[in-house]
């Protein structure tokens, strides 16, 4: 009985004499949950690495871009400032340039693409057209607190007085891709002249005449207007025309260089209100001769850039 009782204390002194430190940390190691470790083979992306891939990715398609641009003719005639150049693939030409103004307004290369990707369904009538791109300005618009210069087209943008030809002079067919920019349709009236009203004069000169002298030229003028007209109006514009035409017609064509004519346009300077053409004290509303632009190939061809070709492949990738 005594040795029974003498046992318990040698087992309570050798339980406090344990290492307490190893128990600890036992039970620490079966509560907390194992850290992850990255995958075998694989490191975790460098922020600096992906910063400069962004940048050199909007590089790419900004230099496409300008390769497209710097292909462009101007010509300034009868006071508008033209200028047009050849984007080889339009739907390539509406994606680039929807993305670098995405990406200009502060938005992140992925909501950049994700709003491409919403767009292509509208873009889709563009397939396999090319897309020359013209842009009208009228720089002098204002001539003063009352007068300006505007410029009208009121045969309308169709076969007749928007042509295409490559450098045999074969009629290329071009359709606009839809409304022109800045190129208002209004209604128009031109007042020609006054119109003097007619009726009795007063007396002249007592003693001249034994009856009141009728002549309408002394009794008061009214403005004689045309009849009402549609017709596009460029005022300060910019106005910007996109002029689809089918990509196999640039290719047969072999040609480096493309001609557009701009026919039935008329400047008129005075009193511009409410589209009315004050033709009154020797002012003029002037047909002009076409406006012809020789526009070239781009540097690159017709050629897709892989970077824009990318693009497109992230953003119709579902």
């Amino acid at each position: 009985m005594t040795a029974k009782c003498s046992f318990h204390p040698y087992l309570l002194a050798l339980t406090l004499l344990l290492p307490a430190g190893a128990l600890a940390a036992e039970v620490v190691k079966k509560i907390a949950p194992a850290a992850k470790k990255a995958p075998a083979g694989k490191k975790a992306p460098d922020p600096a690495r992906l910063a400069a891939e962004d940048l050199a990715r909007i590089e790419k398609i900004r230099l496409r871009l300008a390769d497209w641009e710097k292909s462009a003719a101007s010509l300034s005639l009868h006071g508008l400032d033209i200028k047009g150049f050849l984007a080889p693939d339009a739907v390539a030409y509406k994606a680039a340039a929807t993305y670098l103004r995405l990406r200009k307004s502060g938005l992140l290369h992925a909501e950049a693409i994700r709003r491409i990707a919403s767009s292509l369904p509208r873009w889709k009538r563009y397939e396999g057209q090319g897309l020359f791109l013209l842009r009208i300005a009228n720089p002098r618009y204002r001539q003063g607190k009352k007068q300006h210069r505007v410029f009208t087209q009121s045969k309308g943008l169709g076969h007749e007085t928007l042509q295409l030809r490559d450098a045999r002079n074969r009629r290329l067919k071009g359709k606009l891709a839809g409304l022109p920019a800045n190129l208002r349709l209004a209604t128009l009236r031109v007042k020609k002249f006054w119109q003097t009203g007619d009726g009795i004069t007063r007396l002249v000169r007592p003693g001249t005449r034994d009856e009141l002298l009728r002549n309408p030229g002394s009794i008061g003028r009214k403005a004689k207007l045309s009849k009402p007209f549609k017709a596009w109006v460029l005022e300060a514009g910019p106005a910007e025309l996109e002029i689809l035409v089918k990509q196999s017609q640039i290719a047969g064509s072999k040609s480096r260089t493309f001609r557009i004519s701009l026919a039935g346009w008329k400047r008129y300077e005075g009193p511009w209100v409410d589209g009315l053409l004050d033709l009154n004290e020797n002012r003029s509303w002037q047909e002009l001769t076409n406006l012809t632009l020789d526009i070239r190939l781009p540097p690159g061809g017709l050629a897709v850039s892989p970077a824009l070709q990318a693009l497109l492949k992230e953003a119709s990738s579902p």
